[in-house]
């Protein structure tokens, strides 16, 4: 946020006015029943929502469509005895079920390092204390470049020589 006028200016309504000057946007007014209110507790319908996520990165789609192995094996080149793989090589448009889960794993890792980030630069932060804020952008930015480096590893691990 930057302030300009004596108001606090959002970067993106720079992008959503110049959006609906273009293509004018409904004006949607979503509230949840009050029956949902009472049925779920907020956190079950976070945690849900996130489990979904994590499933769906995962290509829980594509598991259950190819059936997949969970683990594969190759043969060791040296003593000619299979060991156990968990990552399908040279094929990225296939998988074996604990790499989709492990990748999902790693992907919701990254995420939640944004949403801290989040937590940390906007008012729900500023309402917390200091260090709490300065934790939650320390941790989210540790979670997103443990997510993405360890995304890069699995990718380097499918694609000898990426």
């Amino acid at each position: 946020e930057r302030e300009r006028g004596g108001t606090k200016m959002d970067p993106l309504a720079w992008v959503v006015r110049g959006v609906d000057r273009v293509v004018p946007l409904p004006h949607v007014d979503l509230t949840l029943p009050r029956v949902s209110r009472r049925l779920f507790p907020s956190w079950l319908v976070v945690s849900a929502l996130m489990l979904s996520y994590v499933l769906v990165l995962s290509g829980i789609v594509y598991d259950i469509i190819v059936e997949p192995p969970s683990m594969g094996q190759e043969y060791d080149s040296v003593t000619g005895r299979p060991r156990p793989v968990a990552i399908l090589k040279y094929r990225i448009n296939g998988q074996y079920i604990l790499e989709g889960l492990s990748a999902g794993l790693f992907f919701f890792i990254g995420g939640g390092g944004f949403l801290l980030v989040n937590y940390a630069l906007t008012s729900l932060g500023r309402r917390s204390s200091p260090v709490v804020t300065a934790l939650a952008a320390v941790g989210g930015l540790a979670a997103i470049l443990i997510g993405v480096l360890l995304s890069w590893s699995f990718l380097v691990q499918k694609v000898p020589g990426y």
